[in-house]
C-alpha cells in the first residue's frame, strides 16, 4: 500500500511536507537557549545521559521528563517542553470538558464549537508553557539547577551568561519557551492539515525516537555482559507485543445479525435484509494505562504494593468504559423505529438487555486484554531485576511509546489509504 502510495504526487508532497516539519522540530529542540552556558549541564559533575543520577535526581523520573519534552528541557533548548504543554492543555480539557457546561454545550454544537475549544486548548497550552517557563528560570537563576531533571551547574559556575544575568535576560529565557511551545502548536497545526497524520502524534514520535533508544542503550550498558542483549530483546518484544494487541483489541469487534421486517413495494416483498450491528469493548486503549503507572514509579517499600492498585485501575476503567458506550436502550429504539431487529430477540426493552449483556462479554474479555497489555512493560522490566532502578526505562515510557505508536499509525495508514484509493479512482470519479 505505502508503494502504491507514493505514487500519488499530492501523497509526496505531504510526506515530504511533515518529514520537513519534524526536522524543524527536532533542530528547535537541540538549539540553545539565549543567554545560557550550552557546555554547562555536559560538565564532568553533571551526568545528562544516566538520568541526573549524579545530581541526585530519581532516573526513572528523569527519563519520563526527557521522553515528555524531547529532552529539550535536559538540554535547555528552545523548543525545551517539546509537545508537554499541548498534552498538558489537552488533558486539562478532557478532565474538565464533562464537568463545565460551556464546554460542553460547545462540544455539542458541531465543528464550529470544535473550533472554538482547539483555539482555546491551545492558548491553555501556551499559558501552560509560560508558567513552566518561569518554574525553570527561577531554578535556572537560583540554585543553577533545571528543575524535574536533578540537573545542576558543576561547582559555583551556574548556567546563565554573565551578559544574561538580570531581570531582562530572566524575562527573555520565560519569552524563548514560551514563544517555543507556540512554535510547536503552529508545526503540529500544519502537519495536520497539509502532512500526513495527526501533528501532536506524529511530533510525539519524532520525540519518542529521538529518546528512547538511548535509554535502552544505557540500560543494556548499565546490566552489561551478556544479560544486555536479553534487555534490548525483551525490550523490543514487550513493545511489538503491546502495539499487536492493542490493535487487535481496539479493532476487534462483536457482529450481532439482524434483519428488517418484510414490507411490500408494488407485488415484491422487500426483505430480510441481513445486516449487523457492531459491539465493541477496546476502544479505551492506553487512556488509563500511562496515568495509572505512575503508580509504579512510587519509590520502595511502598511500590511493590502498589502494582496491584495498578491492575485494577486499569482493569475496572476498561470494563466500565465498554460499559457507557454506546447506549443500548437508544440503539434498541433506533433499531425498533427502523424495522429491525435481532433474530429470536423481541423488539424493544429486550433488545437493549441482549445488547447489554453482550457488551457486558465483550467488555469484559477486552478489559483482561488490556490488562495483559498493561502489565507487559512490567514484566519485560522484570529482567533487569535489582539495577531496574537505576535506569531511566520505566513500564510508563514502555506504554507511553506503545501509545503512541499505534495512535500515530492507525490513522496515518487510513490516510494514506484514502489517497490511494482516491487516486486510483479519479479517472472514474470524474
Amino acid at each position: 500500500m505505502l508503494a502504491r502510495a507514493l505514487r500519488v504526487p499530492a501523497l509526496r508532497k505531504r510526506l515530504l511536507f511533515t518529514v520537513l516539519a519534524v526536522v524543524l522540530f527536532r533542530l528547535g529542540q537541540n538549539l540553545p537557549l539565549p543567554g545560557l552556558r550550552a557546555d554547562a549541564l555536559e560538565a564532568p559533575g553533571v551526568d545528562a545521559g544516566g538520568g541526573g543520577e549524579a545530581a541526585g535526581g530519581d532516573p526513572r523520573l528523569y527519563g519520563l521528563v526527557e521522553l515528555l519534552t524531547g529532552d529539550g528541557l535536559g538540554e535547555l533548548s528552545v523548543l525545551t517542553f517539546g509537545i508537554l504543554p499541548a498534552l498538558a492543555a489537552r488533558l486539562v480539557a478532557d478532565l474538565a470538558g464533562p464537568l463545565i457546561p460551556r464546554v460542553r454545550l460547545l462540544a455539542a454544537s458541531g465543528q464550529d464549537g470544535a473550533a472554538v475549544l482547539a483555539r482555546r486548548t491551545r492558548w491553555l497550552a501556551v499559558l501552560l508553557a509560560a508558567v513552566l517557563g518561569v518554574v525553570v528560570t527561577t531554578g535556572v537563576y537560583g540554585d543553577g539547577c533545571v528543575p524535574l531533571t536533578g540537573l545542576c551547574a558543576p561547582g559555583e559556575s551556574g548556567l546563565v551568561q554573565e551578559r544574561a544575568d538580570g531581570p531582562l535576560g530572566a524575562v527573555t529565557l520565560v519569552a524563548c519557551m514560551t514563544a517555543g511551545a507556540a512554535v510547536v502548536l503552529w508545526l503540529s497545526g500544519l502537519i495536520t492539515a497539509r502532512g500526513i497524520g495527526e501533528g501532536l502524534s506524529v511530533l510525539l514520535v519524532a520525540q519518542l525516537a529521538a529518546v528512547v533508544p538511548g535509554q535502552v542503550a544505557d540500560a543494556a550498558r548499565e546490566t552489561g555482559g551478556a544479560r544486555a542483549a536479553l534487555v534490548v530483546l525483551a525490550v523490543v518484544l514487550a513493545l511489538v507485543v503491546m502495539a499487536v494487541l492493542a490493535v487487535l483489541v481496539g479493532q476487534a469487534e462483536r457482529r450481532i445479525p439482524l434483519q428488517r421486517t418484510k414490507r411490500m413495494i408494488g407485488r415484491h416483498p422487500l426483505g430480510p435484509a441481513p445486516t449487523y450491528v457492531p459491539v465493541r469493548g477496546g476502544q479505551g486503549g492506553f487512556g488509563m494505562m500511562i496515568p495509572a503507572s505512575l503508580l509504579l514509579l512510587v519509590p520502595a517499600p511502598a511500590g511493590p504494593w502498589l502494582l496491584p492498585g495498578y491492575v485494577l485501575l486499569v482493569l475496572g476503567h476498561a470494563w466500565l468504559r465498554a460499559g457507557t458506550e454506546p447506549d443500548t436502550v437508544e440503539v434498541a429504539e433506533r433499531l425498533k423505529r427502523s424495522g429491525m431487529f435481532v433474530p429470536g430477540i423481541p423488539m424493544g426493552r429486550p433488545t437493549a438487555q441482549y445488547l447489554a449483556y453482550v457488551r457486558s462479554r465483550i467488555g469484559l474479555a477486552a478489559a483482561l486484554c488490556m490488562t495483559v497489555v498493561a502489565l507487559l512493560p512490567v514484566a519485560a522490566l522484570l529482567v533487569l531485576d535489582g539495577p531496574a532502578e537505576r535506569f531511566a526505562l520505566s513500564a510508563t515510557t514502555l506504554l507511553i511509546v506503545a501509545g503512541a505508536a499505534v495512535g500515530t499509525a492507525l490513522p496515518a495508514t487510513r490516510q494514506l489509504g484514502s489517497f490511494a484509493a482516491q487516486h486510483a479512482y479519479g479517472p472514474i470519479l470524474r
